[in-house]
């Protein structure tokens, strides 16, 4: 799980323009460190995501800091996972809708992150597309 700062951008990119697709108006708050990545708004119900980005290059596993996944508990309904896979040859979203509530995370104490199978996003998560 190294970080890319490729594969984050295209993670991002593909994340916003699924909320775009679906008209949302989607913020980048990732710099923020707020529990989550991107604030999005629904133009005609104004229900507001909180959203989370992780992308991989290939597939695998994605883990959760203590702040996301605290985020998550709290915002619950609110608050999305979104997984890119596959992003440095052709990107696939998962969106899993409350993963506090929906995934069982393995629990890592290096730094605290829940870390959570990607047979789990792929199995409890809507794929789009």
């Amino acid at each position: 799980m190294r970080e890319s700062a490729e594969i984050e951008r295209i993670g991002m990119e593909t994340a916003m323009a699924h909320e775009v697709k679906n008209g949302r108006t989607q913020q980048d708050v990732s710099a923020e460190n707020s529990g989550f990545d991107i604030r999005s708004v629904d133009a005609e119900s104004r229900d507001i995501r909180y959203i989370e980005v992780k992308a991989r290059a290939g597939t695998g596993p994605v883990a959760l800091t203590h702040n996301e996944w605290f985020k998550a508990q709290r915002f619950q309904e609110a608050y999305y996972l979104y997984a890119v896979t596959n992003a440095a040859t052709s990107p696939q979203l998962y969106i899993v809708k409350n993963p506090a509530e929906n995934l069982d995370p393995e629990e890592r104490l290096e730094v605290v992150r829940h870390v959570v199978p990607s047979e789990q996003i792929k199995t409890r998560g809507e794929k789009t597309r």
